[in-house]
């Protein structure tokens, strides 16, 4: 049986199996494969709504996204499906209605020469990783998919019955985990999930970027006089993929974007890479030269803080200028949602 008849396969008798008229998608399978270093975990999706399939997250690092988007959902609503998908970070497998699905998928389906019939049963596998455009599946990830599928039929077959654990208050979170040996022995327990995953992507402490800038630069831009106004600056993704120049995965492009108040007009626009932190201190330090005067205060998004406060804070303190996080930026949420639009053009 070759790979992808082996994959399609289990993926049918994953469906047959219809977990997701017990699970709920909190209710996380752990499954530690004796052939790899991390367990991986197992979301169920389809109970709460009709969206049936499954997520699965292949290490601890990925699983700390599925505890931050649904710490983001728990608390408010995703303003945007751009912040949502950069809180994804996992293979998804889901079933949808034959007209639904991507014409590479289906060739690969019909390539295996398994069938699949009915409504909300053919199978879409995407791969999600923030920053890039959600992509089809490297094949690369086959043969580990075939591992775990292997295990999870009979693994999430066996949990069923132990899924009233999920329903208790537990002082820590704990998950069903299932350990197999390399003879094909397993042992069934509990994993403690560690408290720096449940708290998600974002970290508490911030790991403050040194000033990447000279001495001389930073002096320069220290004798501009204080002005009586207020920046906005941002730092995200924009909407819109693109393909990279070589080729392969679309990108989602990274825009700086800075607005002076006063004025009420956008001074800088520009394409940047998220860890190029010296030229992201660079822009901001010649802006202020261009404009022959520092801001005492720029503001910036609070769901954004963690990230732009890593780039500049160091900086901006040695320049006496405060950074301040804000629920909504007034004027380039406006700008934001004008570019989204002429990019769709």
């Amino acid at each position: 049986m070759n790979n992808q008849m082996q994959l399609y396969s289990l993926v049918k008798k994953l469906y047959q199996a219809g977990f997701w008229e017990d699970y709920w998608d909190n209710d996380i399978i752990g499954i530690q494969l004796a052939s790899y270093k991390e367990p991986v975990f197992i979301s169920v999706l389809g109970k709460a709504e009709q969206n049936f399939g499954f997520l699965i997250y292949r290490n601890l690092e990925e699983l700390s996204y599925f505890f931050e988007t649904r710490k983001r959902a728990e608390f408010r609503e995703f303003s945007s499906v751009m912040e949502m998908l950069q809180t994804q970070k996992c293979i998804s497998l889901h079933f949808e209605d034959r007209q639904e699905i991507p014409k590479e998928e289906y060739k690969k389906i019909k390539a295996s020469g398994i069938t699949f019939r009915g409504k909300k049963a053919w199978p879409v596998f995407t791969d999600y990783k923030p920053g890039y455009y959600p992509f089809t599946i490297d094949e690369n990830d086959v043969p580990y998919l075939i591992a775990v599928f292997e295990k999870l039929v009979e693994t999430a077959q066996d949990f069923r019955a132990s899924l009233h654990v999920y329903e208790k208050e537990q002082e820590t979170y704990e998950v069903l985990m299932r350990n197999y040996k390399k003879d094909g022995s397993y042992k069934d327990g509990f994993y403690v999930v560690p408290e720096a995953i449940l708290e998600g992507i974002v970290d508490n402490e911030i790991n403050y970027a040194s000033i990447k800038l000279t001495e001389f630069e930073m002096k320069r831009a220290g004798t501009q006089k204080m002005e009586h106004t207020v920046w906005e600056l941002d730092i995200d993704f924009v909407g819109v993929p693109v393909v990279p120049p070589s080729g392969g995965r679309p990108v989602f492009p990274c825009l700086l974007l800075v607005a002076d108040t006063q004025k009420g007009e956008i001074i800088c626009s520009e394409f940047i890479k998220p860890q190029d932190i010296e030229k992201i201190q660079r822009i901001v330090l010649q802006l202020i030269l261009a404009q022959n005067g520092r801001p005492p205060k720029i503001v910036i998004d609070a769901d954004r803080y963690v990230k732009i406060a890593t780039y500049l804070e160091m900086m901006l303190t040695a320049l006496d200028i405060e950074l301040v996080p804000i629920q909504k930026l007034p004027l380039l949420s406006v700008v934001k949602e004008d570019m989204l639009e002429y990019f769709k053009e």
